[in-house]
């Protein structure tokens, strides 16, 4: 059976982590002195297996149930193994976003991004969530090896327009 990898599945699992913690009082004095940030900052690695798969669903605009099968149609990049590696990536939550009284949702890109024998059997289009020759169209295979830096502190901020 082939593992079915969404992408949006693998940035909430990499965020959800256990731990045990103990409480203690900090009184207003010491609290005055600490500064902080309100996101996330995370440093992942992906190992994937040879029968993993990424299966995107488009449904023209609609919800999932009520798309028809006509309406409905799949990327899917089959057989996905190797690794994949990112340091720096940080999502913060900005109150004043350069003194524009508007908040934003910070993205900063990850300063490197390195994969290692990191490769597909294909990228295809489908009319259903399986590779098979009569309903998938092939469209291209991707190996990748190496390490892309990016600028130091590349961000992209989204935020609510009037």
């Amino acid at each position: 059976m082939i593992n079915k990898l969404y992408l949006v599945i693998v940035f909430s699992c990499s965020l959800v982590m256990t731990s045990v913690a103990e409480l203690i009082p900090v009184d207003d004095a010491d609290l005055n002195q600490v500064s902080g940030r309100s996101g996330i900052t995370l440093n992942a690695k992906i190992i994937l297996g040879d029968e993993s798969s990424f299966v995107f669903t488009n449904t023209s605009g609609k919800k999932i149930a009520d798309a028809t099968l006509d309406e409905t149609g799949y990327l899917i990049v089959d057989k996905i193994q190797g690794e994949l590696e990112m340091e720096g990536l940080a999502f913060d939550l900005v109150s004043d976003l350069k003194n524009s009284g508007k908040s934003a949702l910070q993205w900063t890109l990850p300063s490197k991004i390195k994969a290692t024998n990191l490769k597909t059997t294909g990228i295809y289009i489908s009319s259903t969530e399986e590779v098979t020759p009569t309903t998938s169209t092939f469209l291209l295979g991707l190996e990748l090896n190496g390490e892309l830096s990016l600028p130091a502190s590349t961000q992209v901020s989204l935020f609510v327009v009037d």
